[in-house]
């Protein structure tokens, strides 16, 4: 009896110890194991000797998200804090890490299809799939002002599916998860590990935000190194003016077709009535020399002349300008306008009620459309009102710019017609 106890007894002993060394690789406890094989997607796409933490934000928190004096200010290796952070949710669904440690160059190469393996500590993000349209941004401390293009360098990785790009944004926004991400430039897969430069539209108060997305597949994931942002700061100068507008509008002569309706704006709205105090219009338009809100979602300079009409419109907001008169005959009025943002429309209408709406820009923006562009009604004889009406349905803000209202003569096609009346 006491043979078979000791038996049994070392039996189990060595069944034990099988078990735990069979886990363990020869070393520590069987519950120090568990955590040791516990999955990682990190370790499956970098190797077992890279380690992810929260990005430390630190430096971007002391500058107040900015904005900075310069561009070394924006340069970032990782191996310190740097004058960046992640976006917060609604912003995004994923964040990223902070990686350090060396990354296995065989696992390396299968999850990104290239040996080389950034150096040092890098920024990364790996995830299970996810809807395509799931982000991870990651944006700089704000660029103040710059009147040339702004170019970012740096090292990138991505597994196959996933897209990386860099893109600029509005510093300061008043709703965060409303600002638009603009001029996007995408990283192509065949340009990694880089360094890839992009160029991307100068302007006031915007972040640089990087951008990875489309981790659709069972596990994918993007890596960041040596960022460096290269621009030159705005040279101080004064604010061009804003002309005041005059309280009551101009009173044009009756039948005065051309003093009813002709108008370049050079300094005044002439016959034009801004409604915004009217109920029908929530926010107003102004005279403006030169530029005209942020350059990414306002205006640069005049298409003509020294001045133009501009207004700036939030979201859910509407401006209203508005002059009455006589047309001698069936008449083509041409105007300029400039709108660039997504959700915002011009719409321009005539007739003796406003009724006749002959012009709409489309809601969605084109890749043509950051420029002047030449646009007219058809008007009938007789009483008129001419509107010019911009709406902001979106969520997005911006402004709308207007011109040159002339009255020309129908002698064919309206979009031909060249011989002014006025």
């Amino acid at each position: 009896m006491r043979r078979t106890l000791l038996l049994s007894l070392i039996s189990i002993f060595f069944y034990e110890a099988f078990a735990c060394h069979g886990r363990r690789r020869g070393c520590g406890s069987c519950e120090e194991e568990t955590i040791v094989t516990q999955y990682s997607p990190m370790a499956e796409l970098f190797g077992p000797n890279v380690r992810a933490m929260p990005y430390d934000s630190s430096t971007f928190d002391s500058a107040n998200g900015g904005p900075v004096t310069g561009p070394e200010q924006m340069s970032c290796d990782f191996e310190t804090s740097c004058c960046w952070q992640n976006n917060k949710p609604p912003l995004d669904k994923l964040e990223w890490s902070s990686v350090e440690g060396t990354p296995d160059p065989e696992v390396f190469n299968r999850a990104f299809g290239t040996p080389n393996i950034p150096s040092g500590r890098f920024l990364a993000i790996a995830s299970g799939a996810t809807d395509s349209s799931d982000e991870a941004q990651f944006h700089s401390c704000s660029i103040a002002c710059t009147e040339e293009p702004v170019r970012v360098s740096l090292r990138h990785w991505t597994t196959d599916g996933v897209k990386l790009q860099v893109c600029t944004r509005e510093a300061f926004f008043d709703n965060p998860e409303n600002a638009p991400l603009l001029n996007c430039q995408e990283l192509p897969r065949t340009s990694s590990p880089g360094p890839t430069t992009v160029e991307l539209s100068p302007g006031e108060f915007f972040d640089v935000v990087i951008v990875a997305y489309n981790f659709v597949s069972n596990l994918g994931a993007a890596a960041v190194d040596d960022i460096r942002v290269d621009f030159v700061p705005c040279t101080p100068t004064e604010e061009p003016g804003v002309v005041e507008t005059p309280a009551e509008p101009v009173p044009s002569p009756a039948g005065g077709e051309c003093e009813a309706f002709v108008c370049s704006f050079e300094g005044r709205m002439c016959a034009y009535q801004d409604l915004a105090n009217s109920g029908l219009a929530t926010t107003s338009w102004e005279i403006v020399q030169g530029r005209f809100r942020n350059p990414l979602t306002g205006l640069n300079n005049a298409p003509s002349g020294s001045y133009y009409i501009a207004t700036y419109l939030l979201p859910n907001q509407r401006s209203v300008l508005r002059s009455t008169g006589d047309l001698a005959e069936e008449r083509v009025i041409k105007f300029q306008y400039y709108k660039a943002t997504q959700g915002i429309q011009l719409v321009v209408c005539c007739g003796p009620n406003s009724d006749i709406c002959g012009f709409k820009t489309p809601i969605d923006v084109e890749v043509g459309d950051r420029v002047w562009k030449v646009a007219y009604v058809v008007c009938p004889a007789g009483p008129n009102q001419i509107t010019f009406t911009a709406i902001n349905n979106g969520a997005n803000q911006g402004a709308v710019g207007l011109d040159d209202v002339g009255v020309y003569r129908m002698t064919g096609a309206p979009q031909d017609a060249t011989e002014s009346v006025c």
